[in-house]
């Protein structure tokens, strides 16, 4: 009898563990699976930001903010108010299960576009605050929904991947792997600022087009170059958006058995 209620126990336990796995969407040949990034890897995810990203990515380098604490300790903030979201995918080393990179995204709708565009963006350090005015200067002349006929779209709000998984296709697959995410919840397109020329060239090369870019050498803040340190063959941010065939909004927001596609209210104190 008891041996019969252990087992019971245990099969419960191996359904709640089943119920709870991320949902996996996509592989790679070298081993990488990109799959939800859930709460337990949140604090993972900040550390590789921080160790890979901000040192790293072009803006965010040329004002060295990973040198600075404020800076970087805004960032974070915002990182995990983006990531609460949980529609964000993790790039996982099978076998280790370790995470070697971060795709971070939230879900954007048409009727909050002018109130997220009208309100004062409340940054205070003045180094993360120069790269979000860029980023603002780049998004706010573009309307996405029109450009892409949608009320709803992913914002990829960052792509990170450890040093040595660059320059194998992982970008690009990863990028490919939030379709699954978005045809399941519904959200026809995918957009973000793609601040590299390989990223730029990847994104094409998906179908994405692109609809605004600024170049580094001509954004001046009192008359000086804000992005400098930005390597060869980079030469400005773009905005740039792909609709999703066969992906196709609902006409009305009905209730999901699950709360993951409940669109929350965008916080005050983020940047959007």
């Amino acid at each position: 009898m008891a041996k019969s209620a252990e087992a019971e126990v245990e099969k419960m336990k191996l359904l709640e563990e089943r119920i709870k796995a991320p949902s996996i969407w996509g592989r790679v040949a070298c081993g990488i699976r990109f799959e939800d990034l859930q709460d337990k890897r949140y604090e993972d995810a900040v550390r590789l930001l921080k160790k890979h990203y901000l040192p790293e990515e072009l803006t965010y380098r040329s004002v060295k903010i990973a040198e600075d604490q404020e800076g970087t300790d805004e960032f974070v903030h915002n990182v995990r108010i983006w990531m609460k979201d949980k529609m964000s995918i993790a790039a996982v080393k099978e076998g280790v299960d370790k995470l070697v990179g971060v795709m971070i995204m939230r879900i954007q709708e048409k009727h909050a576009y002018s109130r997220t565009f009208s309100r004062v963006k409340l940054t205070h350090n003045p180094l993360y605050s120069s790269v979000m005015t860029f980023y603002n200067a780049i998004e706010k002349p573009v309307n996405i929904f029109e450009k892409l006929g949608v009320r709803k779209y992913f914002k990829v709000y960052i792509l990170a991947l450890k040093k040595r998984y660059r320059h194998r296709g992982i970008a690009k697959e990863m990028l490919k792997s939030a379709f699954g995410l978005a045809a399941s919840a519904n959200v026809p397109a995918i957009a973000g600022i793609f601040t590299t020329g390989r990223s730029q060239q990847i994104a094409t090369e998906i179908g994405f087009e692109k609809f605004n870019e600024i170049y580094y050498i001509r954004y001046l803040i009192d008359d000086q170059i804000v992005f400098w340190d930005t390597g060869l063959g980079n030469y400005g941010a773009a905005l740039m958006g792909y609709r999703i065939p066969d992906v196709e909004e609902q006409l009305e927001m009905y209730a999901q058995h699950s709360s993951r596609f409940n669109i929350q209210p965008l916080e005050d104190d983020e940047e959007t």
